[in-house]
């Protein structure tokens, strides 16, 4: 075998190989609850961009997509557009999107403006790491997300990006009937 054709498979093989970590480096990653019985959610606050304390119990009754997320996450912005056709697809049914950042106030402000957000979010950087950790994110990773039940208990956690097929699979099968 010519030495530019061993070059040429080794780098195809090292790509492959690549390729497969990531998936299943995603596969391992994407889901952190969910299987078990749920949890009641741990009373969260957070402070949104007019310094008004929410507290997540303001959306008792409606199923509650918590995201976390920063302006600096790509994956965090890439799902961003799904959470805003959610909300405005399924808020009259009950959904209720809630984006805390671990963001600075500004840059928050500025991109939800740019990206049309429809749903509320934050910018309390101190209090969305320490609810990350008391919802079960110990790593810190972005994007974050916590659907919790329109009785309040913690249904399912995802690590990583939502994809458009599996956020509305999971929004229908949670919805408040």
């Amino acid at each position: 075998m010519k030495p530019a054709t061993r070059k040429t498979l080794l780098i195809m093989v090292l790509a492959l190989a690549g390729v497969l970590a990531g998936f299943w480096t995603s596969a391992r990653w994407s889901t952190l609850g969910g299987g078990g019985a749920p949890q009641p959610a741990p009373a969260l606050a957070f402070e949104d961009l007019d310094g008004k304390t929410r507290s997540l119990s303001d959306w008792r009754g409606k199923l509650l997509l918590v995201n976390f997320w920063a302006t600096w996450c790509a994956p965090c912005l890439k799902e961003m557009p799904l959470l805003i056709k959610a909300q405005k697809q399924f808020g009259a049914r009950g959904l209720q999107v809630v984006g805390p950042a671990l963001d600075d106030a500004d840059a928050v402000r500025k991109l939800a403006a740019q990206l049309g957000v429809s749903y509320p979010v934050m910018a309390d950087f101190a209090s969305a790491d320490k609810a990350m950790s008391q919802l079960g994110n110990t790593s810190g990773a972005l994007p974050f997300s916590v659907f919790i039940d329109a009785q309040g208990r913690i249904v399912k956690t995802v690590l990583g990006g939502l994809h458009e097929d599996d956020l509305n699979q999971l929004v229908v099968r949670y919805l408040p009937q």
